[in-house]
């Protein structure tokens, strides 16, 4: 096999590499093409890189079948239609000659179809023998035969019918789909079509560029005011908590227009500036949380945590262990003041629902 530049040829050929070198130049390139559909047919079942062993296994079944390569007269013929073809012997497309392709352990369909046939001839048996208690041996056989064969056709026209009605099925499965895929490409189309929601501006699907870098930087700034007052403000008085959260709304707004003119430029174009809002209100809102993150460190519920996770880990590891004790206190404390902060925001936005349900009820 060394003629062949693919290894998956070398692979799944090597069983019969006699046979192969009687092939002549022509009869190779078309055996060859036959060798690639039969691995592109099992790469559908097994894995692509066992497909030429699997192959390979079938080649040798069919030599053991033939009865060794000498016995094998036509090389052409024996490798298109009986070496390289998979012989289902049952409905399953995993199924060659009663074996699994993709376990290699025995067909279970093949035992399903060969136990429904032996119980079904005794069935027909056991129904003659009754039928004709007097008649001789042989004529009530040839009766079970019959019947067998009537069965057989009886069986084919239920199994073509369900065939027919699984592929009516298939069909109405495909035009379902077909029929999906086309509203979906509407959909996507009437979006891409729509005009911006902020501004009007025509086929920007819905918001265009500057809304959205506006939007992202909208929600920044209330991230980053929140955090502000969330740390700072009495949550239990709410005039307090609107006025720290205008006044800090100033100030941050105020913050961006500063670090924008920073960044572009005074007279920058309106668009580079749309587009570095959003970035300078993401580093607002980063610092605004690493502050909060850092003024509730000094808690007395982080301090409390921070402290019970170092004593424990002392008492764990022993004395020698203070760094890694001050570590792991390190980042229980930060954990702690993560959750407080999460709790304060919490109860920030529950301050100003009742806030807004009192005056509405007013």
């Amino acid at each position: 096999m060394a003629d062949l530049d693919d290894l998956r040829h070398q692979v799944a050929l090597a069983p019969v590499a006699w046979v192969w070198s009687r092939l002549k130049g022509g009869q190779q390139a078309v055996a060859l093409r036959a060798v690639d559909r039969a691995l592109d047919a099992l790469s559908g079942i097994v894995e692509v890189q066992a497909a030429p062993r699997v192959l390979a296994s079938r080649l040798t079944d069919r030599l053991g079948e033939a009865g060794g390569e000498a016995l094998v007269r036509d090389p052409m013929g024996w490798l298109l239609g009986r070496g390289l073809i998979q012989r289902p012997a049952c409905p399953d497309l995993r199924c060659d000659d009663g074996i699994r392709l993709d376990t290699g352990s025995d067909c279970p369909t093949c035992g399903n179809i060969v136990h429904i046939r032996r119980k079904l001839r005794a069935q027909v048996t056991a129904r003659v023998e009754a039928d004709m208690p007097s008649r001789d041996p042989a004529a009530r056989r040839s009766e079970v035969e019959r019947r067998l064969r009537e069965e057989t056709v009886l069986e084919e026209a239920r199994a073509q019918s369900r065939r027919a009605r699984v592929a009516r099925e298939v069909e109405q499965r495909q035009e379902a789909v077909a029929r999906r895929r086309s509203a979906e490409e509407d959909a996507e189309l009437a979006r891409r079509q729509a005009p911006c929601a902020d501004c009007g501006m025509p086929e920007c699907a819905g918001l265009c560029p500057a809304c959205s870098f506006r939007r992202r930087t909208e929600s920044l700034m209330r991230e980053a005011v929140d955090l502000a007052v969330a740390v700072r403000a009495d949550l239990s008085d709410a005039a307090a908590v609107a006025e720290l959260t205008q006044q800090c709304e100033t100030d941050t707004r105020a913050m961006l227009v500063l670090a924008c003119e920073r960044a572009c430029g005074p007279d920058a174009d309106p668009d580079l500036v749309a587009f570095t809002a959003p970035q300078v209100a993401q580093r607002i809102r980063d610092e605004r949380h690493e502050a909060a993150v850092r003024r509730l460190l000094s808690s007395a519920e982080a301090v409390a945590e921070a402290d019970s996770v170092y004593e424990a880990c002392l008492r764990r590891r022993g004395r020698g262990a203070e760094e890694a004790a001050e570590q792991a206190a390190d980042a229980a404390g930060r954990r702690t003041a993560e959750l407080l902060l999460r709790q304060r925001l919490g109860e920030l936005h529950a301050a100003r629902q009742r806030a807004t349900m009192a005056v509405a009820a007013a």
